[in-house]
């Protein structure tokens, strides 16, 4: 039995959300604010939890004004219990295969329904809340007992384990052992344990027995009537267990003294009580839980709520637990595993979990990455499984993305949004190198709902662009043997004859096909205007710059050139030159010398009394910015252009960044 279909109307952050589980693990990914932790309450909200931890419904529950919300959850493979809640199953149809008979199903549907009436109780406004089963929640109330055999495990982010590890009335240890078979079958052995230790401890030489004879005799009998003295004493023991009593005390009242016994119990990492951090005591708890939902999978629910697992674990042991628990849920060789939903904002998590485990939200929304629901295939699952790293995983908490095929566009890219006014980190957007083997394409199918084609329905709110080189050489690149052309260094063959501008017979058509049908949805692929990218930047407007960047000084360009204006031959000196990270890195401190020089020059003209008028100095700073990056736009390649704009905004408009600390210095 799992949890298969979540169904929220109205909750929240959540107008209208319905999610596919998977039955073993699923790991919640998002931004903050994106609805992981209200999705984690949503179920708790239905099913409550095994702790002694109480939810209440308030208004700020309640999606924006309406006035009701509903949270319904289907369980599926419910035979082996269908027993327990015959009167609360609900039948839905399936094909058993593609070509198979019509079958009916039973599952479980349970929903809870919240109503504000606009009135108040004991001071606070009063919600109607109810939990039917039925397809519409207009079946039968839950009893008790279903709902105690449904109740979720819930290990809260930020939890004081050590804390709940601790003694204390009704402390989550004391109900974690409570539960334990070997206890319960155990428990008389355990209370004549403790009777022996009780007796042991209140001899009539002990110390405990004078301290309460001292307490009774000097305090306690002042403060009564004398009458009162033959019948009321002061007496020190464990749980209340006397070894002369225990036979003939009921069950009842057996389990009664064993509960006080292990509220006294507390569970520690050392014998010697070695302290150690939060880190492992968390590890410790949540070693505790997995036990009892282990223990209990025949008589309750085992479902594991787990949110930010990483806090306190550095990536190693955040790497271990993600292990172990894979370990323990249901799969293909543990069919009476445990169901997990786990929040995180870790990528170091992400990066090791299986993507059709992964489930995205973000702004109310979710989207799930298994089979179903995507454009990848198998192949594509096997190949990111392997390669999501954790430079990669980040893909899952960015709002953008730009992925590219060189070291060039990775370093240079982040400088040239800022210039322009549009800084990445502003924007939530994540620059991705992927490798030059196709690898490109299994990462925008990621991002692409199946049969929603190229619309936009449904389609996952993160703004995706890839980067590819048009790979075409000009004539001049050509190295040939009788030396006739000195720029070129790239030698023709038959079998780079379709990389030679001279034999492609229509650009459009290799840009089609470099774009491989997968621009749809919300990923866009920006194909080079020319061969490369260090190419398309000499050519369309930095060539100084680049010129620069290769020779470490503008001067000498005659001696190498000669005075050619035909900017192809330009342009291939570029790129037989470039050394692609040393370029980008030299390249970006220019263009960034460039900004604060005439940021300088800007504000070095105005008066003294401009300089001192904080407005004047911020108007001419946004001004000028604005000014800089219209004039670098004019110089970039426009398909660089136009993808910083994609997953940022058009760069007409003022720059969204706070005061340039340089221009500002300056």
């Amino acid at each position: 039995m799992y949890l298969k279909h979540i169904d929220i109307r109205n909750f929240r952050l959540f107008e209208k959300l319905e999610l596919t589980l998977n039955s073993g693990l699923n790991v919640l990914v998002g931004e903050n604010d994106s609805g992981k932790t209200s999705l984690i309450d949503a179920i708790r909200y239905v099913l409550d939890s095994n702790s002694s931890e109480r939810v209440f419904i308030s208004e700020k529950d309640f999606y924006r004004d309406s006035t009701f919300f509903s949270i319904q959850l289907k369980f599926w493979d419910i035979e082996a219990h269908a027993y327990r809640f015959v009167e609360h199953l609900s039948y839905e149809e399936y094909q058993e295969n593609d070509n198979g008979a019509i079958r009916r199903r039973p599952v479980l549907c349970v929903q809870l329904s919240a109503q504000k009436t606009g009135k108040e109780r004991g001071g606070y406004p009063y919600i109607k809340r109810e939990i039917r089963s039925g397809h519409d929640g207009n079946g039968l109330p839950l009893e008790s007992e279903i709902r105690h055999f449904l109740a979720t495990t819930y290990l809260k982010p930020l939890r004081d384990a050590e804390a709940e590890l601790s003694p204390g009335r009704a402390s989550r240890l004391s109900q974690i052992l409570n539960s334990s078979k070997e206890i319960r079958e155990n428990m008389n052995d355990i209370l004549n344990i403790v009777a022996d230790a009780n007796e042991q401890l209140l001899r009539d030489e002990g110390a405990l027995k004078k301290s309460a004879d001292s307490i009774r005799d000097k305090y306690l009998h002042n403060l009564i009537f004398k009458s009162d003295t033959k019948v009321i004493g002061a007496f020190i023991d464990i749980a209340g267990v006397k070894k002369d009593g225990l036979d003939a005390l009921s069950d009842m009242n057996k389990r009664r003294h064993l509960r006080l016994v292990l509220e006294g119990l507390s569970l520690a990492l050392t014998e010697d009580g070695k302290l150690h951090g939060l880190g492992y005591h968390n590890l410790l708890f949540m070693a505790t839980e997995l036990l009892l939902l282990e223990q209990e999978t025949e008589n309750e629910f085992p479902l594991l709520l787990i949110e930010e697992p990483e806090a306190h674990l550095h990536p190693q042991l955040q790497m271990k637990l993600l292990q172990f628990i894979n370990q323990k849920v249901k799969s293909d060789n543990n069919v009476n595993g445990i169901q997990c939903l786990l929040t995180t904002h870790s990528p170091n998590l992400s990066s090791k979990v299986d993507p059709s485990n992964i489930i995205l939200l973000r702004d109310g929304k979710a989207w799930s990455f298994r089979p179903e629901e995507t454009e990848l295939d198998s192949s594509d699952y096997i190949f990111l499984k392997k390669f999501l790293d954790v430079t990669k995983a980040n893909v899952f908490f960015a709002k953008g993305l730009l992925f590219v095929e060189g070291s060039a566009e990775n370093i240079l890219l982040p400088k040239l949004a800022e210039l322009l006014g549009r800084p990445l980190e502003n924007y939530g957007v994540s620059i991705v190198k992927y490798d030059n083997n196709g690898s490109w394409k299994r990462f925008a199918r990621l991002f692409l709902r199946k049969n929603q084609g190229k619309t936009q329905d449904s389609c996952i709110a993160i703004r995706i662009c890839v980067l590819r080189d048009l790979d075409l050489w000009p004539d001049c690149a050509e190295d040939k043997d009788d030396d006739s052309n000195p720029y070129g260094f790239k030698v023709a063959t038959k079998k780079n004859r379709s990389y030679w501008r001279r034999n492609c017979k229509d650009v459009g058509q290799r840009q089609s096909k470099l774009i491989g049908g997968l621009e749809q949805q919300n990923v866009i692929v920006k194909v080079s205007n020319d061969w490369t990218f260090e190419y398309c930047l000499a050519k369309f407007g930095l060539f100084d710059e680049c010129y620069e960047a290769v020779n470490n000084s503008r001067d000498g360009i005659e001696n190498i050139l000669g005075d050619t204006s035909d900017i192809d031959v330009k342009a291939t000196y570029i790129q037989s030159q470039v050394a692609k990270t040393d370029f980008a890195y030299k390249l970006g401190s220019i263009l960034e010398k460039q900004y604060l020089d005439h940021m300088e020059s800007v504000l070095g003209n105005l008066s003294e009394e401009q300089r001192k008028d904080i407005n004047v100095r911020k108007q001419t700073i946004n001004a000028e910015k604005l000014a800089f990056a219209v004039e670098l736009k004019k110089k970039l390649p426009l398909y660089i252009v136009e993808a910083i704009e994609y997953v940022t905004e058009p760069v007409e408009q003022v720059p969204n960044t706070k005061e340039d600390e340089g221009a500002e210095s300056a």
